[in-house]
């Protein structure tokens, strides 16, 4: 393994930590993003709690827009296969609140490193869908953040995204009522997990419809019921 040279990684650090600003003014001037909260207890994005927090994915600047908004004491849950990817690793690999997550295989090394983050007192920025669905649907909920929810006693923060991203469009952001999965001893049956990340998957379809602007909310599927989005 080629050694790396201390100074490039200062460097890049440096660097790195630029971008990170750069990219938040852009987001926040650029698409000026309206955060409605629509509970009682969290008004602010500086939360009190640290908190394991969920959001629909409708576009690659959602988990920019998601760290741009929750900025202080923050980590985020990435696909593994992205932060290999050549295009994307020289970026990734030098950002400290990355947790990388494999979602083709089984993986509990990423849960591990998420609980930590949590005891050190950084939320938990996850997109439970595990990609990006452009059709107006909602992907089943992976089952991983109610397991990190369940096992901490870490609150779950559910967010509605519009997912728009263009010119003249001011961003829609809804932030719902943090909610605790009860916490009990022993291993939690898949079928407990499955039910409630069905529950925060049909939560976050409503805070994503208030972020539309519709004010009925038509029903979503369960997710064994959802077709699969056929691609273009």
């Amino acid at each position: 393994m080629k050694k790396k040279n201390p100074l490039f990684e200062l460097f890049m650090r440096f660097f790195m930590v630029v971008v990170i600003y750069t990219v938040r003014v852009y987001l926040l001037v650029w698409h000026r993003p309206k955060v409605t909260f629509v509970g009682n207890t969290v008004k602010s994005p500086r939360l009190k709690t640290p908190s394991v927090i969920i959001a629909n994915h409708t576009s690659m600047w959602d988990p920019l827009m998601m760290l741009a908004i929750f900025f202080h004491h923050k980590s985020i849950v990435v696909a593994k296969d992205q932060i290999e990817d050549p295009h994307f690793s020289w970026a990734l690999t030098r950002v400290k609140c990355v947790i990388p997550c494999d979602r083709f295989n089984m993986d509990t090394e990423w849960a591990l490193l998420a609980k930590r983050e949590l005891e050190k007192g950084n939320n938990v920025i996850i997109f439970p869908e595990g990609k990006c669905r452009y059709d107006g649907l909602l992907n089943e909920f992976k089952t991983g953040f109610a397991f990190l929810a369940r096992s901490t006693g870490a609150p779950v923060l559910s967010v509605g995204i519009d997912g728009i991203y263009k010119r003249g469009h001011r961003t829609q952001i809804v932030v719902g009522e943090p909610e605790k999965i009860e916490r009990v001893k022993g291993i939690p049956s898949s079928k407990h997990l499955a039910e409630r990340s069905e529950y925060f998957r049909q939560k976050v379809w409503g805070l994503k419809q208030q972020a539309l602007g519709k004010s009925e909310v038509a029903p979503l599927p369960v997710a064994s019921e959802t077709p699969e989005e056929v691609e273009a």
